[in-house]
């Protein structure tokens, strides 16, 4: 029980973490697929406004809700969010980390309380956002559906303080998105023959707007 008190006192910065009421994932129950960006808890850093770094926790992040969730000691807590501004994942078996932050402009339903992995950084930075949404579909046996998670990869460019969603497998309307630098983005994506489809492509061109760019 100690443990626990002092793992809920690292992550107060302000009100207490609020240990979740229900079980995790108890919403999605009968939704074919998982919500979570891992489907296991992994290793990760939490950074605070007031400058605290907490890696005791393990992290999981439901990109359902774009929601962020540390466990310990096999509890899991909801974080005060509101004091977070960004965290940083290392998934099992790879080398690399995925780094999420938020405060980027608005976009639609997206503000600056949605976390983004940051794929890349720059004048441009581009980030990455995997959505979830349940989809129910109904089948051929009368008054019945099937629930499943649809996932979509979308990728945007943070430009002089606006933020850009990119259009995806078509190159001439991508360009377009970049009057100025339209000609050579659209040279560029042709003689590298990017389908800018996958995040290597997005990535590619990225770094080559944020060469263009003064």
């Amino acid at each position: 029980m100690k443990q626990i008190l002092w793992a809920l006192l690292l992550i107060n910065t302000g009100a207490l973490a609020q240990k979740e009421q229900t079980r995790p994932g108890s919403e999605y129950d009968g939704v074919a697929g998982s919500p979570y960006l891992y489907k296991d808890w992994v290793k990760g850093t939490v950074y605070y406004k007031n400058g605290r770094i907490v890696d005791q926790f393990k992290l999981r992040f439901d990109c359902a809700r774009n929601f962020l969730q540390l466990e310990f000691k096999g509890q899991s807590f909801a974080p005060q969010v509101t004091t977070i501004t960004s965290f940083v994942m290392y998934p099992k078996d790879s080398k690399d980390s995925v780094i999420f932050r938020k405060g980027f402009p608005a976009h639609g339903t997206f503000n600056g309380d949605t976390f983004y992995e940051v794929m890349q950084t720059g004048k441009a930075p581009l980030l990455h956002l995997l959505s979830k949404s349940i989809i129910e579909k109904k089948d051929m046996i009368p008054n019945a559906t099937t629930k499943y998670f649809e996932e979509e990869d979308l990728y945007f460019l943070v430009v002089n303080g606006t933020i850009i969603l990119l259009e995806k497998g078509d190159r001439e309307k991508l360009a377009r998105q970049f009057p100025e630098q339209e000609a050579a983005l659209l040279k560029y994506m042709n003689d590298e023959e990017l389908k800018m489809k996958t995040a290597g492509d997005f990535r590619k061109f990225a770094a080559k707007y944020n060469e263009l760019v003064p």
